[in-house]
């Protein structure tokens, strides 16, 4: 049988641990049981010992492109995955990435969703020369070769484009890796992940570092402005975004002497998702460093430049994998795969302490594809899902967000995105087509990481302002109603608003609270299903608006949503 049929050996051995599932059914069941039982008890344990296999093209969820030399470094991740009920081929890396295309869709077909590249790509060229690689693909670039990139750029794209209509059909992710010693580290990172129940209140943090653009007043000013309206309108109100802006005298600028330090110490109290919006290079992350003595972006003639995050100091990133972030750097070069050596994008992800996958740019992006792109992965990740908490899988928030900048009906756009459109075809250079950006910023953006790495979205928690008293003249307290779908502990939160903090705090005494917006709040256990109510007081003149938010994180996942109000002076 070929390697690229659908059963491969990677896929149908049964494994030491299989073995002993077997043993340990035999010693249980040495009684005699009805004929009905062991029937029963021998398919359970089928579906066990033998991981889920597609037999036809149209029956696959997943395929997986690999080296035989990576089959037993990937063995544990097929199970995982197959125990949850994909059904997986696995297909061998041909020397071209067209020769590659038609293995994968040889063996896929229409219900197949993801596509996992296991291996490396080689250096500037699109032809495999070492047996680990996976080639990628070079594409036109005519609107960012206009501004300083390259007249192609690297991409995994059209891997996932099954009939050829330039529109996506299934999600690509590709694990960086150059030898089976690395493979099996990234797959144990991925299990701790995937099995971790720390549930914790980074799930519902996100954190956003930046800086100035300096693309001209305004430019930057629109940029800013977008960014804002991001926080506030697309980002569901339950998540809780903790900003550092890399510019002095900014509410959002944190404390202290180094930008870089405040950062990564923010890092490692933990997030859900840790973005970046700023320069890039391929091997480091650049702010535009300022001083308060700079003047106004305006008035600034130089800028100079502090390298955030760079190939040398990623050991600095310090997270365990149970409790590890995704990174989403809209930025130039930090996702330039094709590098000779690791980009930065690479050796963030393959470090012990790094994000669990990154997705990142492969060469020059621009403010406008950045802000699509931005915007259809947030749309997916916190709003789409059949509860609309959330898609399950990383790749599935991919295949979103390519989809968004690859469709041409605009009426089926959100409000923002439509906002941004706007904006960028006011401010945009003469000549620029918005459209061919889009298409560029897709193909643009890779996901180094596992496609189908699941994002345990948080479960709809049901809250809900008790009225006041009709003969209260002014609120100094709310009764804030909550049903938990889970049991587990409470945190019920009275906040004001990012867009209502002024000024940096000096000292914030909470991880989870930078930029002390919190009130008050309180913290019970509670059981699930039951209806609890709790009265929080007020301090004297609170007035303006406000958020009320709920979490709760138990043993097997976590709860979470938010209410906003308006307390009249």
């Amino acid at each position: 049988m070929p390697e690229s049929t659908l059963c491969s050996d990677s896929v149908d051995v049964v494994t030491g641990r299989t073995q002993n599932l077997l043993k340990r059914w035999i010693a249980m069941n040495r009684r005699p049981l009805p004929f009905g039982s062991c029937l029963l008890a021998l398919l359970a344990l089928v579906a066990v010992c033998f991981p889920a296999t597609a037999n036809s093209a149209d029956d696959v969820d997943v395929i997986v492109v690999a080296s035989p030399e990576l089959d037993a470094a990937l063995q544990p991740w097929i199970e995982m995955r197959s125990e949850e009920g994909l059904r997986i081929a696995t297909v061998r890396p041909a020397n071209t990435a067209t020769l590659t295309h038609q293995e994968i869709w040889n063996a896929g077909g229409a219900a197949t969703r993801y596509i996992v590249l296991v291996g490396d790509t080689p250096d500037y060229d699109t032809r495999r020369n070492q047996s680990h690689q996976i080639p990628t693909w070079m594409i036109p670039a005519p609107i960012t070769s206009r501004f300083g990139s390259t007249s192609t750029l690297p991409t995994d794209l059209p891997y996932g484009d099954r009939d050829g209509d330039r529109v996506s059909d299934a999600a690509i992710g590709r694990l960086p890796i150059r030898s089976a010693e690395q493979l099996a580290s990234v797959v144990q990172r991925i299990e701790a992940y995937e099995n971790s129940d720390d549930f914790g209140l980074w799930r519902r943090s996100f954190q956003l570092t930046g800086g100035v653009g300096g693309f001209g007043a305004m430019v930057d000013t629109a940029i800013e402005s977008v960014t804002r309206g991001v926080i506030t309108t697309v980002l569901p109100a339950d998540a809780k975004p903790q900003i550092a802006y890399a510019s002095p005298n900014h509410p959002f600028c944190p404390p202290g002497k180094s930008f870089t330090d405040a950062v990564l110490n923010r890092y490692r109290t933990g997030a859900r998702f840790w973005v970046y919006a700023g320069h890039g290079q391929i091997d480091r992350l650049e702010l535009l460093q300022t001083t308060a003595a700079d003047g106004t972006p305006a008035a600034r003639q130089q800028w100079s430049v502090e390298s955030l995050l760079n190939n040398q100091n990623t050991t600095q990133l310090k997270r365990a994998p149970n409790g590890a972030t995704i990174a989403v750097l809209l930025a130039c070069f930090a996702g330039a795969y094709d590098a000779p050596g690791d980009c930065l994008a690479e050796r963030m992800v393959l470090a012990d302490g790094g994000p669990i996958a990154v997705i990142a740019s492969s060469r020059l992006s621009m403010p406008y594809g950045n802000a699509c792109m931005g915007l259809g992965l947030l749309e997916s990740v916190y709003s789409g899902g059949q509860q609309n908490t959330g898609c399950d899988r990383i790749g599935d928030a991919m295949l979103h967000a390519a989809r968004s900048l690859q469709s041409k009906e605009q009426g089926k756009q959100s409000t923002m995105r439509v906002m941004v459109d706007t904006l960028a075809s006011l401010i945009s250079p003469a000549g620029t087509d918005l459209q061919q950006e889009r298409l560029e910023h897709a193909a643009l953006y890779q996901l180094l990481g596992d496609p189908t790495l699941r994002l345990h979205p948080p479960q709809p928690l049901e809250i809900s302002i008790e009225p006041a008293p009709s003969n209260q003249p002014a609120p100094r307290s709310l009764s804030i109603a909550v049903t938990s779908p889970i049991a587990g502990t409470l945190i019920v939160a009275i906040e004001r608003p990012l867009t209502a903090i002024t000024q940096t705090p000096t000292d914030s005494s909470k991880d989870h609270d930078a930029h002390g917006t919190t009130i008050t709040e309180h913290t019970i256990e509670v059981p699930a299903g039951k209806r609890v109510l709790q009265t929080l007081q007020l301090p004297l003149g609170e007035s303006g608006p406000l958020i009320i938010r709920g979490f709760v994180h138990g043993k097997t996942g976590w709860a979470s949503a938010a209410q906003r109000t308006f307390l009249p002076d």
